[in-house]
């Protein structure tokens, strides 16, 4: 197994390669919000693989099969439900929450979905003290859709909007935060990450960019003072871009 250059950098070696350098394990937990989906088992994957302990907040009908036989403490609940999102935060002390959630099912027909769960996770991270809130979201979301040329033809979605406040959100929250927005993700069956995806400040850019590779940059964020309070867009030169579709 090829171990990713993000992770060398950061000094961390995988199950199966020898000792950790520097572990990322602390006494803290991280808290994965849509930890089973197709972005968040990616993450979770790479976090356990590190020595976090992991608790991931799950639907009542989620399926688990893409985390199946991993050690990872599940959160049941609702995300719209503040009770469910409360009950997550008390379950343990989270270092380090993470939202890798999407609208499914029911959800999609919930307005200001994003919005108001935004106002519940810094709600509670400032209650409880949590160190980080990592969001993925989406180039385009608000105003940032004005500063990408690509998508100067796409008229801007409800959802995009949604995207875009709850941004706003965790910005005015006052917990230290980062957001990795993605354009383009490739088709499935997904190919592996290819290592050469990166974080730019640049927010007028837009490309492709595997799963696996959005969890290898969130390992790289997490716990890194100079990724703090920064808004990135998630680019891989090495993906060429599908024409006419935007995320």
């Amino acid at each position: 197994m090829r171990m990713p250059a993000l992770l060398i950098l950061i000094g961390v070696t995988l199950p199966g390669l020898g000792s950790p350098t520097a572990s990322l394990a602390s006494e803290d937990s991280i808290l994965v919000f849509g930890g089973t989906g197709r972005l968040g088992a990616p993450i979770v994957r790479l976090l356990l693989q590190v020595g976090e302990d992991v608790t991931v907040f799950a639907r009542k009908d989620s399926t688990k099969e893409r985390l199946a036989g991993l050690k990872v403490d599940y959160v049941t609940g609702d995300l719209t439900d503040e009770k469910s999102v409360t009950a997550a935060f008390d379950s343990k002390h989270f270092r380090v929450v993470i939202d890798a959630s999407a609208q499914r099912g029911e959800s999609s027909k919930i307005p200001r979905f994003y919005e108001t769960i935004a106002g519940f996770m810094v709600k509670h991270a400032r209650r409880t003290g949590v160190k980080q809130l990592i969001l993925h979201g989406s180039i385009g979301a608000g105003d940032n859709i004005k500063e990408v040329p690509f998508l100067k033809s796409y008229p801007q979605t409800p959802n995009m909007i949604d995207k875009g406040v709850a941004e706003k959100v965790i910005i005015g929250s006052g917990i230290p935060y980062t957001i990795i927005r993605n354009g383009l993700i490739p088709l499935d069956p997904q190919p592996p990450a290819t290592e050469h995806a990166f974080l730019t400040t640049d927010l007028s850019t837009f490309g492709e960019v595997t799963r696996d590779d959005l969890a290898i940059l969130t390992l790289d964020v997490m716990d890194n003072p100079a990724r703090i309070n920064k808004i990135y867009h998630a680019i891989d030169p090495t993906l060429k871009l599908r024409t006419g579709q935007a995320g």
